[in-house]
């Protein structure tokens, strides 16, 4: 008898999501309380929320259920308060993780830092919180604090311990001391993310060790064993400016081709950053064998930043990724954009990126080998006259960095192409390809210095809120080139009061007059969807790669799950593209608009904020600054905390990070829908 393996396995997973269906609405039922508070009194909490009223959001801290009290401290973390002091005595009473972290970005002085020392030095029963604070806010005296506080064995503690210990030493000098007893503490735990924790500072803020504490940490470093790769990988690349063959030596030569895939892109971006060895050049072919593409193409962007290196592996960058059919397409465009001459592989290069937009960039960096400027330009010019929209964005996103380039007598001939191209997608109101094209507006020879009113003319086909980054890039190009023509248009459009805007223009060095700033025009969620969603907050992703399943939270981010909930069954999703892919930061998709990263759902929901951690596989929603949420979202490809309390976070990856670990920019979420 013939068995269909594929059928067979198919029956498997759909037995297991039955099964795994039943177990989530046996153990997640909503009681009849939880679906009125959810329908009732949450949707009264929104509309403190929607006005930004730090008052009136403070009076829900006090209501008599913890899911609106708990709801109303994650709002206050992204919500402006009059009264601080009275906040910070509702904090102390309420001592919880949302509650501590509702102060991260309010305006605390010295007198408040030193009135938090105190409630440590007094208060046992507030560390646990008070760390949470710490993670966000503290001075010199802070770190020194938390430096001798020993570890208790409880590894919720030890964890918010360590991290807080990290945080502050990002915002400190430390002496030669403090870096020993910081490394010893990092390295005398077998917890690799505690070891993380701990080197965060050094981490995230590209710190580097004296050189006693770095022999020190290089000498430590041999007698750790931690039981996760996440201690290993902050030391690789703390260490591997100074000391990159130890860094490489510290793994055998056999595990680099199965190396966690996250340990294994530190490693190709700590050879990218640094000078190259001989030994680098034997571990980056070394990489060129790991299963997983993302590693691969860190690996060849670490050996096109080394040309000999480059020159030294061509025969190994042909064999195993160039001209090899079954490699990824974005790794094998990576790899012919990485060998010295190119040239003879042209039409091999052309045939792997065809019509796929997201390889189109790579594209123009190989033909930006071979062709002259002007070749290049007229490509583009051909591009930009394909019906795929997407190809047109990339071909305008080129010829923006080339065009100043090229020279003045060529750009003489060809700024009226441009003009017009320019003027047709502000007729469109297309605002990612105006937003690109920032760069041509700084061009005489384009718009000439008497030409504002022809500027400002394409800018009245966008409006505030829904195109604020392109009146956020063009507003930098009004102040360098049309300052005092600009002016009245500025200040309407500070007269609308958007934040987001206004920030902007405040940076870029407008004198603004600064109108009231108006809450923003929300989405208001059907609150009984909302209810109804609670009890089954898995959504199944489908890609070709795989299936990646959430667990969604409705009670920290009702209104932008149920946004979210619209587009999902409405089949909005389908066809769209990851076109944000950072290896070792995030994978980001849902641009259900333009899908270019510039579009959004066509409504916007308000920041909801929390204290959640942003650790691996968390799943958070794009912005463009508080309250500019849509349908954007990203998943975490590893801890990054500096994204706490800033971005909405929605749930979290219960299955399929392998998934995750193997989308590459450009793979489509084939399908979206609840499960």
């Amino acid at each position: 008898m013939n068995i269909n393996i594929k059928c067979v396995q198919n029956m498997y997973k759909i037995f297991l999501f039955g099964f795994f269906s039943m177990v989530v609405s046996t153990c997640s039922s909503v009681d009849p309380e939880t679906d009125r508070i959810l329908t009732n009194e949450y949707a009264a909490l929104y509309e403190a929320i929607y006005q930004r009223d730090g008052d009136r959001v403070l009076e829900f801290v006090e209501h008599p259920d913890s899911l609106i009290r708990r709801q109303a401290w994650r709002a206050l973390i992204q919500t402006p308060i009059d009264d601080l002091d009275q906040q910070i005595q509702s904090v102390l009473v309420a001592n919880n993780d949302d509650a501590w972290a509702s102060l991260w970005f309010k305006k605390l002085n010295e007198k408040h830092i030193a009135y938090f020392h105190s409630l440590w030095d007094e208060n046992p029963h507030l560390r646990r919180g008070l760390l949470v604070l710490f993670s966000e806010v503290g001075n010199r005296s802070t770190f020194e604090r938390l430096l001798t506080e020993n570890e208790t064995g409880d590894l919720n503690f030890d964890y918010k311990l360590a991290y807080a210990i990290g945080a502050r030493s990002r915002t400190i000098e430390l002496t030669n001391e403090e870096e020993i007893k910081l490394i010893d503490r990092a390295l005398s735990t077998k917890n690799g993310k505690n070891t993380q924790a701990y080197f965060y500072g050094y981490y995230r803020g590209r710190k580097q060790f004296s050189l006693e504490s770095e022999n020190h940490a290089v000498q430590k470093w041999t007698e750790y064993y931690p039981v996760s790769d996440e201690g290993n990988q902050s030391l690789s690349r703390i260490l591997s400016k100074n000391h990159l063959d130890v860094v490489l030596r510290h793994y055998p030569i056999e595990s680099y081709e199965r190396m966690n895939v996250q340990l294994a892109i530190e490693i190709a971006q700590a050879i990218n950053r640094n000078e190259s060895t001989d030994y680098s050049k034997v571990i980056l072919n070394a990489l060129l064998d790991h299963r997983n593409s993302n590693v691969q193409i860190s690996t060849l962007q670490a050996i096109k930043r080394h040309p000999e290196v480059a020159e030294s592996l061509f025969g190994d960058i042909m064999n195993k990724i160039a001209l090899i059919d079954y490699r990824e397409p974005l790794a094998r465009m990576e790899a012919f954009n990485t060998i010295i001459n190119p040239s003879k592989y042209v039409d091999e290069m052309k045939v792997v990126a065809g019509e796929d937009p997201s390889l189109q960039t790579l594209k123009y960096e190989i033909l930006e080998k071979i062709y002259s400027k002007e070749e290049l330009f007229d490509t583009i010019l051909e591009d930009y006259a394909s019906d795929n929209r997407l190809i047109r964005f990339y071909a305008i996103q080129k010829l923006g960095s080339l065009w100043l380039q090229l020279d003045e007598e060529f750009r003489a001939e060809a700024s009226n192409t441009v003009r017009n191209i320019i003027a047709e997608f502000a007729a469109r109101s297309d605002r990612s390809m105006f937003y690109i094209s920032a760069s041509f507006l700084m061009d005489s020879l384009i718009f000439a210095n008497d030409d504002y009113q022809t500027v400002e003319n394409l800018l009245a086909n966008f409006e505030l809120p829904e195109d604020v980054e392109v009146f956020q890039s063009i507003s930098q190009v009004l102040f360098d080139r049309f300052f005092e023509d600009a002016q009245p248009l500025i200040d309407s459009l500070a007269m609308q009061g958007n934040m987001a805007l206004n920030r902007t223009l405040i940076q870029q060095g407008w004198d603004i007059l600064q109108g009231d700033y108006y809450p923003m025009e929300f989405r208001k969620p059907d609150w009984e969807s909302v209810s109804k969603r609670t009890r089954n907050p898995f959504v199944v992703i489908e890609t070709k790669k795989g299936d990646i399943i959430l667990k969604l939270n409705m009670e920290i981010a009702p209104v932008t799950i149920n946004g979210m909930d619209e587009l999902i069954s409405n089949g909005e999703y389908q066809n769209t593209p990851f076109h944000r892919v950072i290896p070792n930061f995030v994978i980001q998709g849902g641009d259900v608009e333009s899908q270019d990263g510039f579009g959004g759902p066509g409504f916007v929901v308000p920041t909801e904020a929390s204290s959640t951690m942003y650790n691996r596989g968390v799943v958070g929603i794009a912005s463009a600054g508080t309250d500019t949420e849509g349908s954007q979202f990203f998943i975490m490809h590893q801890w990054k905390p500096h994204l706490n309390g800033r971005y909405t976070v929605v749930g979290e990856v219960v299955e399929g990070m392998d998934v995750v670990d193997r989308i590459i920019q450009g793979d489509v979420i084939e399908r979206m829908y609840w499960y």
